[in-house]
């Protein structure tokens, strides 16, 4: 009987670094799963599998790493197409022969051009992986358990990682979940388990939902309670998820998870401004009051956290800087652990508004579409919104009241927190905002030392300097390194971005 082949697999968390760094980022909570579970549809005796995330691991600059794979899947958020177009071209000249994948976020907004740029487009998640796998190899080089290799995520700071259920039952309007439309679905206890098994003993658990609430409240029961169990059992000190507002409309949802072990909880508050929170549909979050969902979390022994969108498009500067400074003043209440721009995310339909209205700055690329830049038009003129946001996102004239909101912040729950959250307390807004320390491999700081400054408004900005490529290649990929234009000189959607997201087939081989 003759021996299969073993094939090598590298799958790749494309990314650009908003901060226009190349190094890693390492203490980034959650991590990107999907690579992890998509290693876990490969039969590891036929497979050699490696995952690169240009997240935790950096850009990925290593030329000798380019003729290994046969097969490249990629996956992301949308606005690394072009990141993930650009090391399709490293493979595919240092290797004809390679097969090349792309899922996820980007195939779903973008179909047309992905199922021109790479050999396969998927359209589904993970679990739609293992056709592919054996439309080119057969069925034996599928795994038969599909447990995620979290074995490959090794480091990962004692952090283990969860999926319990798919989707959100709510439509943000800027939420990528809601221009794909998919249904809220919960996984089986049987996936679950499997997953828990996987991960064997790890210090705490980030649960990766979308909304671990959700809209079936037995099935909200049950996966408490399976979490729960594996904590009594001592396999983890505690664990965390995301919810939605309308979650603590009930305080016994709350007392739930504290009694099974959860020790923090976000939740996207997005903004203390009602009219923002009703623009974005948002009504769940109408309620959420940072100070009164603090309370009653911390009450449980529980951590609350909550991430803050600023829309320049509608609040002033004066009224972000109030409310920012607000929380430095109360130590009662957090610091959020995610500030961004409003992000214009393809496909949703607050792009689409937002492209009607003429509220796009012009010439814009995808990958401006980063959080960190001003792309709209702000309500009061640029020349003053983008020296204020530059300042925001690097909290410059707020280092001081940072460090000082810190520390009584986690002295004013000392009674209510274990050592673990307190250090979380200390720690999360420190490192969030406080400042980066970009430290990876030789290639990759020379490579953060290229870049253009970053200016913080889209317009003025510089192309980056991956756009560029490594090596010499031939002029066939040349293609491969022109950004992806979302605008015009007008302001208008671009023909290039209308075709891009012309609808194709779930699965699209390329000819």
């Amino acid at each position: 009987m003759r021996l299969k082949r073993k094939q090598n697999v590298l799958i790749i968390n494309a990314y650009f670094d908003p901060w226009r760094s190349s190094t890693p980022t390492r203490w980034f909570i959650p991590r990107a799963m999907a690579p992890y579970y998509l290693a876990g549809h490969f039969n590891a005796d036929l497979c050699n599998v490696r995952v690169w995330d240009e997240v935790f691991h950096g850009a990925l600059l290593d030329t000798r790493l380019f003729d290994w794979p046969d097969l490249v899947i990629f996956t992301g958020l949308t606005a690394a197409f072009d990141r993930a177009h650009q090391l399709s071209a490293y493979f595919r000249n240092a290797n004809p022969a390679v097969v090349t994948v792309i899922g996820g976020p980007i195939a779903r907004a973008l179909p047309s051009i992905c199922a021109e740029s790479f050999d396969y487009a998927c359209q589904g998640d993970v679990e739609e992986i293992p056709q592919v796998i054996e439309d080119l190899w057969g069925s034996d080089y599928v795994s038969e358990s599909t447990a995620p290799r979290f074995d490959l995520a090794v480091p990962s700071m004692g952090v283990g990682y969860l999926e319990t259920t798919k989707n959100c039952n709510f439509a943000c309007s800027f939420c990528s979940l809601t221009g794909e439309g998919r249904k809220f679905v919960s996984h089986s206890e049987q996936s679950i388990t499997s997953q828990l098994d996987a991960m064997k003993r790890v210090l705490g658990v980030m649960v990766l939902d979308n909304n671990f609430y959700g809209n079936d409240r037995q099935s909200f029961e049950r996966r408490v309670e399976l979490i729960g169990e594996r904590w009594r059992q001592g396999q983890f000190r505690g664990w965390g998820a995301l919810v939605t507002g309308d979650f603590f409309k009930h305080p016994e949802n709350v007392e739930l998870m504290a009694r099974n072990g959860c020790k923090g909880i976000f939740s996207g508050v997005e903004s203390f401004d009602p009219e923002v929170l009703r623009s974005f549909n948002k009504k769940q979050s109408l309620t959420s009051d940072p100070r009164a969902l603090t309370k009653l979390c911390a009450e449980n022994g529980m951590f609350f956290d909550y991430g803050m969108i600023v829309d320049f498009s509608q609040q002033t500067i004066a009224d972000v800087d109030s409310q920012l400074n607000a929380v430095l003043e109360d130590p009662t209440i957090p610091l959020p652990g995610l500030l961004s721009l409003t992000i214009p995310i393809l496909g949703t339909p607050y792009f689409d508004d937002a492209a009607r209205a003429g509220r796009l700055m012009p010439n814009l690329l995808l990958s401006d579409m980063d959080g960190q830049k001003v792309v709209e038009w702000p309500k009061e003129p640029l020349e003053k919104v983008v020296p204020f946001v530059a300042d925001l996102m690097q909290f410059k004239g707020r280092k001081r009241a940072l460090a000082r909101h810190t520390v009584k912040h986690a002295w004013h729950w000392r009674r209510h927190f274990d050592l673990d959250q307190t250090a979380l307390a200390m720690i999360r807004p420190l490192h969030r905002f406080g400042g980066r320390i970009n430290l990876g491999n030789l290639r990759q700081m020379s490579q953060s030392r290229k870049e253009p400054p970053l200016t913080y408004c889209a317009m003025s900005d510089g192309l980056r300097s991956a756009y560029t490529p490594l090596v010499p290649l031939p002029s066939q990929f040349e293609k491969c390194f022109e950004p992806l234009r979302i605008t015009d000189a007008g302001g208008g959607l671009t023909e290039e971005l209308l075709k891009a997201r012309e609808k194709t087939t779930p699965v699209a081989l390329a000819g």
